[in-house]
């Protein structure tokens, strides 16, 4: 019985569970009584647990230079131990390293989600179909293109910032992702905080469109007539926001006009009301909508925002070389291949080399061409450099004309 005494009891008081029980069992079960150590105690398993015998430091070991010769063995095995670790951390590194860096050898070995912050079948959607196609050619893999329109793309860089930064879910960009952020008071989804370009590819300049009744014979005439009548004049967009509005009223605030704003559901609506007479005015920043309207006197093209003159309307003259005031003005859409924060730096350059080897295509540059986007030269330091630029230029454009959005 666990209380009686017996031959197999030990010193301590403690019936042994088994023959190993020994002066230094610490509590046999039989003291701490339950039904897994009753259990175990009739099956003859008991193991013993072993502790060192604990003893008190002598006087001639508690002197100052004792113990301090004590604390500095016990730091050294603590060093000792944090060596060990900090040698298992950097060899963790090291191998994840090498793993790492064959998967980016490798890449892309699977398809490739590409995120379009627009509708099918706009202008941004209409020139990333050409050219991803393209693309993927070259990098051997299936580039899976997911519409995400909304909030001025927002939508789309919104999930792009919750991606792995790992090639495989990129997205492809317009100038609103310089835009938008200050619009909308998203500063998570600041371009180069948030994201990385892998490269930049069009740029496409606006048309200063107007309606077919109105003889201006330039630009400069155009703007001088809304200065003397600016009730006169409706300025047609594409939406709140957009790229064609925030450029209009940039130029307005420069030469320091006043035209009421329209808004519209897109490019096309606008088109439509401007071919009718219902607007004065348009930027309109699709030219495969505009070009029909133009060629078939609907319209009349006065200007291009650009640096320079557009192949697609050669005839055409930019702002700056027809506008005292505009000098040097350069503005309008651009499209850019954006990957999340981190992403290695040789994907980068390998998506950057098959993009720009596309652009270089013939039938990809016909298409480009028809849609008056020219191709931008670029190494992917270099395109996170003009991003960024844009950015800065865009936020203090916002924030001066009170044009942020609810």
């Amino acid at each position: 019985m666990p209380g009686a005494a017996s031959a197999g009891t030990s010193p301590t008081g403690c019936v042994p569970c088994c023959r190993r029980a020994s002066p230094r069992t610490v509590r046999c079960a039989s003291c701490r009584p339950s039904r897994s150590s009753r259990t175990r105690r009739r099956a003859g398993t008991c193991r013993p647990r072993r502790t060192a015998p604990m003893r008190r430091l002598g006087a001639a070991e508690r002197s100052p230079h004792s113990l301090a010769i004590h604390h500095r063995q016990e730091g050294r095995h603590i060093m000792s131990k944090r060596r060990l670790a900090a040698s298992l951390a950097a060899l963790s590194l090291t191998a994840s390293g090498a793993v790492w860096a064959q998967s980016t050898d490798n890449y892309p070995s699977k398809p490739i989600s590409l995120l379009i912050g627009f509708a099918p079948g706009g202008p941004t959607d209409a020139i990333g179909r050409v050219l991803f196609r393209k693309v993927s050619e070259l990098l051997g893999q299936p580039i899976v293109i997911e519409n995400r329109p909304g909030a001025g793309g927002n939508i789309a860089a919104a999930e792009l910032l919750r991606t792995a930064p790992d090639g495989y879910k990129l997205m492809y960009g317009t100038s609103s992702v310089t835009t938008a952020p200050a619009l909308f008071s998203r500063d998570d989804l600041n371009p180069g905080k948030a994201f990385v370009a892998a490269g930049c590819s069009v740029a496409v300049p606006l048309i200063l469109l107007v309606s077919k009744s109105n003889k201006a014979p330039d630009a400069r005439a155009f703007y001088g007539e809304i200065k003397q009548d600016p009730q006169r004049y409706f300025m047609g967009t594409s939406g709140n926001g957009s790229v064609d509005h925030l450029v209009g009223m940039e130029i307005a605030d420069k030469l320091d006009v006043n035209a009421e704003t329209v808004p519209y559901s897109g490019n096309g609506p606008a088109l439509t009301d401007l071919a009718g007479g219902n607007t004065g005015f348009m930027y309109s920043g699709s030219f495969n909508s505009a070009m029909p309207f133009i060629q078939s006197g609907q319209v009349r093209a006065l200007a291009v925002t650009s640096a320079h003159r557009s192949e697609a309307l050669p005839d055409v003259p930019t702002l700056s070389e027809s506008v005292p005031g505009l000098e040097s003005f350069d503005a309008g859409t651009w499209q850019v291949l954006l990957a999340p924060k981190g992403t290695p730096t040789p994907i980068l350059h390998k998506l950057n080399d098959a993009l720009q080897t596309a652009l270089k295509d013939p039938d990809v540059l016909t298409s480009l061409r028809f849609q008056g986007a020219e191709a931008m030269d670029m190494t992917p330091e270099q395109c996170q450099q003009y991003v960024d630029a844009e950015f800065v230029r865009w936020t203090a454009t916002v924030e001066r004309l009170g044009l942020k959005l609810n």
